[in-house]
Protein backbone atom coordinates (compact mmCIF):
# COMPACT_ATOMS: atom_id res chain seq x y z
CA UNK A 1 0.00 0.00 0.00
CA UNK A 2 1.48 3.21 -1.41
CA UNK A 3 1.43 6.06 1.56
CA UNK A 4 -0.55 8.99 0.43
CA UNK A 5 1.22 12.53 1.11
CA UNK A 6 -0.91 15.32 0.94
CA UNK A 7 -0.70 16.79 -2.63
CA UNK A 8 2.57 19.48 -3.46
CA UNK A 9 -0.25 22.64 -4.62
CA UNK A 10 2.42 25.75 -5.03
CA UNK A 11 3.36 28.05 -7.86
CA UNK A 12 6.88 26.84 -7.66
CA UNK A 13 6.88 23.80 -10.66
CA UNK A 14 10.01 21.21 -10.84
CA UNK A 15 12.14 22.06 -13.51
CA UNK A 16 12.26 18.21 -14.05
CA UNK A 17 10.84 15.20 -11.90
CA UNK A 18 10.42 12.03 -11.59
CA UNK A 19 7.18 10.83 -12.31
CA UNK A 20 7.67 7.09 -10.71
CA UNK A 21 8.28 8.86 -7.45
CA UNK A 22 5.30 11.40 -7.51
CA UNK A 23 2.92 8.13 -8.81
CA UNK A 24 4.46 5.74 -6.00
CA UNK A 25 3.51 8.42 -3.59
CA UNK A 26 -0.16 9.78 -5.92
CA UNK A 27 1.81 13.25 -5.79
CA UNK A 28 0.07 16.02 -7.57
CA UNK A 29 1.16 19.61 -8.52
CA UNK A 30 0.20 22.37 -10.05
CA UNK A 31 1.62 25.89 -11.04
CA UNK A 32 2.30 28.50 -13.70
CA UNK A 33 5.04 27.86 -16.40
CA UNK A 34 5.78 31.35 -18.32
CA UNK A 35 5.27 31.00 -21.87
CA UNK A 36 8.91 33.08 -22.64
CA UNK A 37 10.49 29.58 -21.57
CA UNK A 38 9.34 27.80 -24.45
CA UNK A 39 11.91 28.36 -27.20
CA UNK A 40 10.14 26.43 -29.76
CA UNK A 41 6.55 27.66 -28.94
CA UNK A 42 7.88 31.29 -28.96
CA UNK A 43 9.22 31.52 -33.00
CA UNK A 44 5.09 30.29 -33.53
CA UNK A 45 3.31 32.92 -31.68
CA UNK A 46 2.94 36.37 -32.10
CA UNK A 47 4.03 36.92 -28.33
CA UNK A 48 5.78 35.20 -25.49
CA UNK A 49 3.70 37.02 -22.92
CA UNK A 50 1.69 35.07 -20.67
CA UNK A 51 1.05 31.88 -18.75
CA UNK A 52 0.79 27.90 -18.83
CA UNK A 53 -1.38 26.80 -16.07
CA UNK A 54 -0.79 22.92 -15.40
CA UNK A 55 -2.36 20.50 -12.78
CA UNK A 56 -1.18 17.19 -12.78
CA UNK A 57 -2.45 14.32 -10.37
CA UNK A 58 -0.10 11.15 -10.28
CA UNK A 59 -0.58 7.42 -9.64
CA UNK A 60 0.20 3.85 -10.57
CA UNK A 61 -2.77 2.13 -12.88
CA UNK A 62 -3.63 -1.21 -12.29
CA UNK A 63 -1.14 -2.18 -15.01
CA UNK A 64 1.83 -0.23 -12.82
CA UNK A 65 2.19 2.24 -15.10
CA UNK A 66 3.07 5.29 -14.18
CA UNK A 67 0.33 7.57 -15.46
CA UNK A 68 -0.74 11.67 -14.57
CA UNK A 69 -3.99 13.31 -15.67
CA UNK A 70 -5.36 16.72 -15.43
CA UNK A 71 -5.30 20.24 -17.12
CA UNK A 72 -3.25 22.53 -18.99
CA UNK A 73 -4.72 26.32 -20.12
CA UNK A 74 -3.18 28.91 -21.41
CA UNK A 75 -3.99 32.02 -23.21
CA UNK A 76 -1.49 32.38 -26.24
CA UNK A 77 -1.19 34.87 -29.16
CA UNK A 78 -1.17 33.47 -32.61
CA UNK A 79 -0.90 35.20 -35.81
CA UNK A 80 -4.36 35.53 -38.00
CA UNK A 81 -3.87 34.13 -41.31
CA UNK A 82 -6.71 36.47 -42.86
CA UNK A 83 -4.51 40.46 -41.68
CA UNK A 84 -1.44 39.18 -40.55
CA UNK A 85 -2.10 40.43 -36.72
CA UNK A 86 -2.08 39.01 -33.50
CA UNK A 87 -5.00 37.11 -32.45
CA UNK A 88 -5.89 35.43 -29.16
CA UNK A 89 -6.57 31.71 -28.40
CA UNK A 90 -7.62 30.09 -25.01
CA UNK A 91 -6.49 27.12 -24.86
CA UNK A 92 -8.11 23.94 -22.52
CA UNK A 93 -6.58 20.52 -22.48
CA UNK A 94 -7.46 17.30 -20.55
CA UNK A 95 -4.34 15.45 -19.86
CA UNK A 96 -4.07 11.71 -20.05
CA UNK A 97 -0.04 11.13 -19.87
CA UNK A 98 1.58 7.56 -19.42
CA UNK A 99 5.47 7.88 -18.52
CA UNK A 100 7.74 5.11 -20.46
CA UNK A 101 11.23 4.57 -20.67
CA UNK A 102 11.81 4.69 -24.72
CA UNK A 103 9.68 4.83 -27.88
CA UNK A 104 9.03 0.58 -27.78
CA UNK A 105 7.11 0.95 -24.67
CA UNK A 106 5.16 4.05 -25.94
CA UNK A 107 3.89 1.56 -28.89
CA UNK A 108 2.49 -0.56 -25.91
CA UNK A 109 0.52 2.28 -23.63
CA UNK A 110 -3.28 2.27 -24.56
CA UNK A 111 -4.39 4.76 -26.89
CA UNK A 112 -5.86 6.92 -23.86
CA UNK A 113 -2.37 7.94 -22.84
CA UNK A 114 -0.34 10.27 -24.64
CA UNK A 115 3.09 9.12 -24.36
CA UNK A 116 5.86 11.03 -22.14
CA UNK A 117 9.48 9.42 -22.76
CA UNK A 118 11.89 9.73 -19.55
CA UNK A 119 15.37 10.57 -19.79
CA UNK A 120 17.49 8.69 -16.99
CA UNK A 121 13.97 8.52 -15.15
CA UNK A 122 13.33 11.98 -15.10
CA UNK A 123 11.46 14.62 -17.24
CA UNK A 124 11.69 18.00 -18.06
CA UNK A 125 8.74 19.64 -16.94
CA UNK A 126 8.85 23.13 -20.10
CA UNK A 127 9.52 20.62 -22.71
CA UNK A 128 6.35 18.07 -21.99
CA UNK A 129 3.96 21.46 -21.66
CA UNK A 130 5.63 22.96 -24.37
CA UNK A 131 4.73 20.19 -26.73
CA UNK A 132 1.39 19.47 -25.54
CA UNK A 133 0.76 23.21 -26.13
CA UNK A 134 2.57 22.82 -29.81
CA UNK A 135 -0.02 20.10 -30.22
CA UNK A 136 -3.33 21.80 -29.21
CA UNK A 137 -2.48 24.94 -31.02
CA UNK A 138 -4.83 25.57 -34.30
CA UNK A 139 -3.53 24.88 -38.19
CA UNK A 140 -4.98 28.17 -39.17
CA UNK A 141 -6.32 30.73 -36.55
CA UNK A 142 -8.37 33.89 -37.96
CA UNK A 143 -10.21 36.96 -35.98
CA UNK A 144 -13.83 37.33 -36.26
CA UNK A 145 -13.85 39.48 -39.63
CA UNK A 146 -15.28 42.34 -37.36
CA UNK A 147 -11.53 41.81 -35.37
CA UNK A 148 -9.50 41.99 -38.67
CA UNK A 149 -8.15 45.10 -40.59
CA UNK A 150 -11.17 45.80 -43.16
CA UNK A 151 -8.37 45.90 -46.09
CA UNK A 152 -7.42 42.64 -45.12
CA UNK A 153 -10.79 41.12 -44.56
CA UNK A 154 -11.64 42.74 -48.47
CA UNK A 155 -8.39 41.23 -49.77
CA UNK A 156 -8.50 37.54 -47.91
CA UNK A 157 -12.22 37.16 -48.97
CA UNK A 158 -12.73 34.74 -51.90
CA UNK A 159 -16.35 36.14 -53.04
CA UNK A 160 -14.17 39.64 -54.15
CA UNK A 161 -12.34 37.84 -55.98
CA UNK A 162 -14.78 35.88 -57.95
CA UNK A 163 -15.73 38.05 -61.59
CA UNK A 164 -19.83 38.24 -61.78
CA UNK A 165 -21.39 36.17 -64.31
CA UNK A 166 -19.76 33.18 -65.73
CA UNK A 167 -15.92 32.08 -64.66
CA UNK A 168 -13.65 31.92 -68.17
CA UNK A 169 -12.57 28.19 -69.31
CA UNK A 170 -8.85 28.42 -68.59
CA UNK A 171 -8.81 25.45 -71.37
CA UNK A 172 -10.66 27.20 -73.94
CA UNK A 173 -7.62 28.85 -75.91
CA UNK A 174 -6.38 24.78 -75.95
CA UNK A 175 -9.79 23.95 -77.72
CA UNK A 176 -9.47 26.98 -79.90
CA UNK A 177 -5.72 26.07 -80.83
CA UNK A 178 -7.17 22.15 -81.40
CA UNK A 179 -10.06 23.35 -83.67
CA UNK A 180 -7.46 24.70 -86.44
Amino acid sequence: MAILFPAMLNDTLPKHFDPRKYANYELAFEGYVPLNEFKELCTILASNEGNAFIHLDFRVDEDRRYIATGSLTAQVQVVCQRCMEAVTHDLALDLSLGFVYDEDHAKNLPKDYDPVVMTDGDVILADMVEQEIILALPIVAYHEESGCNPTAVKYASSTDDAPDGEKPNPFSILAQLKAK
